[in-house]
């Protein structure tokens, strides 16, 4: 009876989140100690301290969650993916180049031309030049961070915290997998190399350009983190608030289509990203249901 209930006990819901949020919190902080060298190299290159303080700032916060009390810990444990993920998505630029390595364009256009001959990148947004679509599809884009953001912010709010940190998990798997991505096999990606696509200019479409000339990392193309993320977004929705999955997922399939029609991303790009998503989330399903399985044998065999 003693070895059913400490196994119920120790495969608690919450225990399992706190689990599964400390060990977050480890991968991060050790990409974080990893990537030191390479801001610190940056640094040296160019003379200007301040990359290297923002880094280290980042690095010191999550060390502290992690000594921290669980009680005083955990919300912010929670979060942590989401409160630096846009820092450690901007630091790339720096990462990138304090490790030097060349640029994969020509390899990834070689790649393309191989499954897409009609290079989406440059003659989707002429095929559909249409003010209306172009819009649309510039608004899809845009709405990213709302897609991240705003389905584990109603997990959070009606206390499906298991719900919640699953959703995290594949979020960080997602981001984990890009950035070291980024990091060793950089891809400019369309934008860079020729410009955005010739779609038509209209409001949103000038504002998300404005956004990426201000916040895009060079050498962050392959695979699409925004089609990644967005992907794991709809499929935990999906599993967790279906009205809200139906909502994300349709928002997700028209930034799919936007990425390749801005020019943003090669095909191939949203492709890998779409196939990533989907692998990041079966690791968080997977990752949740095994210690409750196990569990469960355990409980029946005592």
């Amino acid at each position: 009876m003693s070895v059913a209930s400490s196994t119920i006990a120790a495969e608690d819901p919450a225990t399992r989140s706190d689990r599964i949020g400390r060990g977050i919190a480890i991968a991060l902080a050790t990409y974080l100690a990893v990537a030191t060298g390479a801001v610190w190299r940056h640094v040296a290159t160019t003379g200007g301290i301040a990359p290297l303080v923002v880094h280290l700032a980042i690095l010191g916060y999550t060390l502290a969650l992690l000594v921290a009390p669980v009680s005083l810990r955990r919300p912010a444990m929670d979060w942590l993916t989401l409160t630096i993920g846009p820092f450690m998505y901007v630091e790339l630029r720096w990462i990138i180049a304090g490790i030097g390595m060349p640029h994969r364009d020509a390899l990834v256009i070689g790649w393309e031309r191989a499954f897409f001959p009609s290079n989406p990148s440059a003659t989707l947004a002429p095929r559909m030049h249409v003010a209306m679509v172009s819009e649309m599809l510039h608004l899809a884009y845009a709405a990213y961070y709302l897609l991240i953001y705003l389905p584990p912010i109603a997990l959070y709010l009606r206390g499906r915290r298991d719900a919640f940190v699953s959703t995290m998990l594949a979020l960080t798997v997602v981001y984990g997998v890009c950035f070291v991505t980024y990091a060793l096999f950089p891809v400019d990606g369309p934008r860079y190399l020729v410009g955005a696509a010739a779609a038509p200019d209209g409001p949103i479409r000038s504002f998300v350009l404005t956004l990426l000339d201000r916040g895009s990392s060079r050498g962050t193309a392959f695979p699409s983190s925004h089609v990644a993320a967005s992907v794991v977004s709809s499929l935990c929705a999906l599993r967790y608030q279906r009205l809200v999955g139906v909502v994300v997922t349709f928002v997700t399939a028209a930034l799919t289509i936007a990425t390749v029609y801005g020019g943003f991303h090669y095909a191939v790009d949203a492709l890998v990203g779409v196939i990533l998503g989907g692998l990041a989330w079966a690791v968080s399903i997977g990752a949740f249901a095994a210690p409750a399985s196990r569990g469960a044998h355990s409980a029946t065999a005592a």
